[in-house]
């Protein structure tokens, strides 16, 4: 499988995400992302919506013996993928290491690089990655949509979920801006419904959606108004130093 590196230390952002209790059930893949100490999990809303108000983990080890709680989620303002908060720190040394901000393309269209959809399953109480090998096509319908859709066709036949599941690339040197090979995650994968395209001998199996919104939540806050606080005044402002010119007149 060549351009495709099944090791690559990158694909560790990928984790099980679990409810938590007595029994914990697999809800599916989450990739985490991390920019200076703050770290969001992204995945597919639709996975979320059910479990509202359901506790939820991330598992950092794959035997699922080390988790770090869910404090909240929300969809994200412009795709509608779920962006999680955690409620905790990633403890080092464990199986899911967060990917750099810098490790994640800006756009969708990563120009025929080789790319691979990372989700999570589990096997007899073990939560493992699997992965999906993909071949990357756009659709706009022969330009008749505002929107081109990108889609991913496996290079083989496969039956593994791939709802919230991350979309990495594996890009080659750019000798012109100096940089060196690289593997990012640019998209997340969700099930393709419209059974419209098939632009290889594989059906394609998802969707892909831009990772805009993680951008937008990892950008640092900016800094706290240092401007000296504004009061609301009621009444008459008086001016003082100033004489009344109506002094010593009669009504």
């Amino acid at each position: 499988m060549p351009g495709r590196d099944r090791n690559a230390p990158e694909l560790r952002a990928v984790a099980p995400l679990i409810t938590l209790g007595s029994s914990p059930q697999l809800v599916g893949a989450v990739t985490l992302v991390a920019n200076g100490a703050r770290v969001i999990g992204v995945t597919s809303a639709e996975l979320l919506r059910p479990l509202h108000g359901t506790p939820l983990g991330i598992a950092t080890k794959l035997d699922g013996s080390a988790t770090v709680e869910v404090a909240t989620w929300s969809m994200g303002r412009y795709s509608g993928i779920a962006l999680v908060e955690l409620g905790g720190a990633v403890p080092e040394g464990d199986e899911v290491v967060p990917l750099a901000i810098g490790s994640v393309n800006a756009s969708v269209n990563v120009h025929g690089a080789p790319a691979a959809i990372v989700t999570v399953t589990q096997t007899a109480g073990r939560y493992e990655r699997a992965f999906i090998a993909v071949h990357l096509d756009v659709d706009d319908a022969g330009g008749m949509n505002d929107h081109a859709v990108h889609l991913a066709s496996p290079l083989e036949p496969t039956e593994l979920p791939v709802e919230g599941a991350s979309v990495f690339a594996w890009l080659p040197p750019d000798p012109v801006l100096g940089r060196p090979s690289e593997v990012v995650v640019f998209a997340l994968a969700y099930p393709y419904r419209a059974n419209l395209s098939k632009p290889r001998e594989t059906a394609v199996i998802a969707e892909l959606v831009g990772l805009d919104d993680l951008g937008r939540a990892l950008i640092s806050e900016p800094p706290p108004d240092e401007r000296p606080e504004l009061f609301e005044v009621a009444g008459e402002i008086e001016e003082k130093g100033l004489p009344d010119p109506l002094a010593g007149l009669d009504e």
